[in-house]
């Protein structure tokens, strides 16, 4: 199998437009939620407010995806590791509960790992590809996930603006990366690429059972639901812990709710060098909260 995913629309997609705006701008993909972390759809482009080093700056553009289709690349840990009855089947039910979830003009792409990464099937609106592609996903082999995510979230921000998110279904635990997770966190922020992780588990390792046993000696996926927070903290995407069906199909449900309602924000940087620059965004609306990227680097 190929060693990396080449993200090609499928015959008849639609191309998905190109940021509408000058190339030097810094452009973020912005989602707003509610106390109840509900998507807020009708925020204006002045109750927003962009700062970039804690200093205001001026949207110079600003547009709601919500009339565009997404793109989303699946991927599904197809390590030794979720090779358990529960977990494989809760993998791909999760797969499946976020295909039925997204609009049918909505592109998806699928790509595993284990100890490497690779494409299983490129971008299509056929979702009976998508999972003919997952029956054939055994898991084997240990587990690349911080190499795996870096490979994602880089080919999804090589193919053109838009809607798009990484989605990655995995049990958390990382056992062969090359890379740091730190590293690829530090990439990952940069790209504009939201991460959106859910960690299927047994009900013994998900903090938020009852049957939970590791607060006192926190098992590794414990450990890797802190870094996958991590990675959708500082991308603009969010991380959901499930073990029951219930909590599955809600984390499904939010995932392709909020990629139905990105707000595109550009503005000019400020000058300088080439060092990071940490980004806030706010809303002037009261009990809104806004998620995007933590951060950029300017180039050179």
């Amino acid at each position: 199998m190929a060693s990396a995913l080449v993200l090609v629309a499928s015959a008849g997609g639609a191309e998905i437009p190109r940021f509408p705006a000058r190339s030097d701008l810094v452009v973020l993909s912005a989602t707003a939620v509610n106390g109840k972390g509900r998507p807020v759809r009708d925020l204006r482009s002045e109750e927003f407010r962009v700062f970039e080093d804690g200093r205001p700056q001026k949207v110079q553009h600003f547009s709601r995806s919500v009339d565009v289709p997404a793109r989303i690349l699946l991927l599904v840990d197809a390590s030794g590791s979720m090779n358990l009855v529960l977990q494989s089947a809760s993998a791909r039910m999760a797969a499946t509960q976020i295909l039925a979830s997204l609009a049918v003009e909505d592109e998806v792409a699928l790509a595993g790992f284990d100890n490497r990464y690779w494409g299983i099937v490129r971008f299509t609106r056929d979702r009976g590809a998508i999972h003919k592609g997952l029956e054939d996903v055994e898991p084997f082999g240990s587990t690349a996930l911080h190499d795996a995510l870096d490979h994602a979230a880089r080919d999804l921000a090589s193919h053109g603006e838009g809607r798009r998110a990484v989605v990655v279904i995995t049990d958390g635990v990382d056992t062969a990366s090359q890379s740091a997770a730190e590293d690829v966190i530090l990439r990952s922020r940069a790209l504009d690429v939201p991460i959106y992780a859910i960690s299927v588990l047994s009900p013994l390792d998900d903090p938020a059972s009852p049957l939970f046993t590791g607060r006192e000696r926190p098992v590794a996926a414990v450990k890797g639901l802190a870094l996958l927070e991590r990675y959708a903290e500082e991308s603009g995407g969010a991380a959901f812990a499930v073990s029951d069906f219930r909590a599955l199909k809600a984390a499904a449900d939010q995932v392709a709710d909020e990629l139905k309602h990105q707000y595109r924000i550009g503005y000019e940087p400020l000058e300088g060098g080439g060092r990071f620059r940490r980004i806030e965004v706010r809303s002037t609306r009261k009990g809104v909260v806004i998620r995007t990227r933590s951060g950029y680097v300017p180039q050179s």
